[in-house]
């Protein structure tokens, strides 16, 4: 395969990473936009559905039976499951379904919990559950947009696109490796450094001597579009690898490649 034809290989790879990174960043975005909007003990569910909650145990509460769970109406219920230990704090803690009967209007219910012998009751305890009608109102109703109209999730998009992202890096990376091989047997390589020092341009590239590169070398220098454009001398030639300084007052913008001249 000719140098033209792996340069638009890679130019084209490119192009496709690209697109993968700015997918990648939009899922991401609108993950991130997603958890800046949840609101504080705000749940969502559906008729005819189920939600699992946990909360702290209010002040005087003990065990299960000391809880009360009251509702702002019968078609939505909390029913107690268990008391339990939290993980990262120890603090006592609930847990329990919400019912949501199959009756329920779509609207928003309030669900409080309280020691049963205290009638005062914790903001933290309570919980606002957002009803819906059915499956599809629950899905837009909340979340990243991506998931409620369109059904993509976060963890879906990503199992697709990482694992895209790097197959597209490592074919463009054996792309690379192939023209770098195929420049240095016609005697040409791309500059991959170019930086100002006090006696004018240093650039690096990938010849050495290993194709026979020698220190005092002429080379020209060639731009984006292979056209010479000035000329360098070879200062310190490595095995594959070497720098170069240019003898033509350039623009950094200018310097893509360098030629070996015919001997």
């Amino acid at each position: 395969m000719t140098p033209e034809h792996l340069f638009v290989l890679r130019k084209t790879a490119g192009r496709i990473g690209a697109v993968f990174c700015i997918l990648i960043a939009i899922v991401l975005v609108d993950s991130l936009i997603s958890r800046f909007a949840y609101e504080f003990n705000v749940f969502y569910t559906q008729a005819d559905g189920q939600y699992a909650l946990t909360g702290v145990m209010p002040e005087k509460s003990e065990k299960m039976a000391d809880l009360v769970a009251e509702t702002d109406s019968p078609e939505v219920v909390l029913v107690f499951s268990e008391v339990f230990s939290g993980f990262w704090l120890g603090n006592t803690m609930w847990r329990g379904n919400v019912i949501v009967s199959a009756e329920a209007e779509p609207g928003t219910y309030v669900i409080k919990v309280r020691d049963a012998r205290d009638m005062k009751i914790n903001p933290a305890l309570v919980f606002q559950a957002k009803v819906y009608s059915d499956e599809q109102s629950l899905r837009k109703s909340h979340g990243p947009y991506l998931s409620r109209y369109y059904g993509i999730t976060a963890g879906w998009a990503a199992s697709i696109l990482f694992p895209g992202l790097a197959i597209i890096m490592l074919f463009n990376y054996g792309v690379s490796s192939r023209l770098e091989k195929a420049l240095a047997d016609t005697g040409q390589a791309e500059v991959y450094m170019v930086k100002r020092v006090p006696e004018g341009i240093q650039i690096a590239f990938s010849l050495g001597k290993r194709q026979g590169l020698k220190p005092g070398e002429q080379l020209d220098i060639l731009n984006s579009h292979g056209s010479a454009v000035g000329e360098a001398e070879v200062m310190t030639p490595g095995e594959t690898d070497s720098i170069a300084a240019a003898v033509t007052a350039l623009d950094f913008g200018e310097i893509t490649s360098v030629r070996r001249r015919p001997a």
